[in-house]
């Protein structure tokens, strides 16, 4: 294969084959055409690095994330109980607006279903 992969579709190709242990990684990668060799050698990079692991050394790719993120896995679960508790409100209709005075309410965006 000619053309690099960036670090995200390298993540996506090995949770994807993660997900689905019936598939042989020979043809798991001779589908997605990669070698096995550089397949494994994403696996072991992702396995001791996350995302960041995946980045080419040698490319313009310095940080996968953002400036200003916190790389520790303790401000990875934080940030994915937010989400998880935002998911759920907006489930139920519900998203929060801040006040005048800075205080956060939560709004229902439809009211409920009044029928007894």
């Amino acid at each position: 294969m000619s053309k690099h992969l960036n670090p995200l579709e390298k993540e996506f190709l090995i949770r994807q084959y993660k997900s689905n242990y019936r598939i042989k990684m020979r043809d798991f990668c001779e589908a997605n055409r990669i070698s096995t060799g550089a397949f494994q050698k994403w696996i072991k990079q992702y396995d001791e690095g996350g995302l960041e692991g995946l980045a080419r050394a040698d490319s313009e790719i310095k940080d996968v994330l953002p400036e200003g993120i916190d790389r520790t896995e303790e401000s990875y679960k934080r940030e994915i109980l937010k989400l998880r508790i935002e998911n759920e409100r907006l489930k139920k209709n519900y998203v929060v607006q801040t006040t005048d005075t800075g205080e956060q309410e939560f709004i229902r965006l439809r009211p409920k279903n009044s029928k007894s």
